[in-house]
């Protein structure tokens, strides 16, 4: 499965097949402008177990996004702060 979703500015979504190189086989006749800058692009089997782990996917993406890493199991990593080299 190889495929690119993207969204009108009007709401209607945009499905393309690609080809191997990545590229639109019968590209929507959309121009950029009239996209929203979201795209999600597909490289997978096509096949059940594929299907469904890419549901758990965008499951977790979008509870990810809306939600934060706590929602989906994920636990906040916090980073250290770097120090200055140039203050002692």
């Amino acid at each position: 499965m190889h495929r690119r979703y993207t969204v009108h500015r009007d709401g209607d979504l945009l499905v393309e097949e690609l080809g191997p190189d990545g590229k639109p086989l019968e590209a929507e006749p959309v121009p950029a402008e009239d996209r929203l800058p979201v795209e999600v692009t597909v490289l997978s089997p096509d096949d059940t177990d594929s299907r469904a782990a890419l549901i758990d996917l965008l499951e977790l993406a979008l509870g990810l996004e809306t939600e934060g890493p706590e929602a989906v199991g994920l636990k906040l990593k916090e980073g250290h702060k770097l120090k200055n080299l140039g203050q002692a």
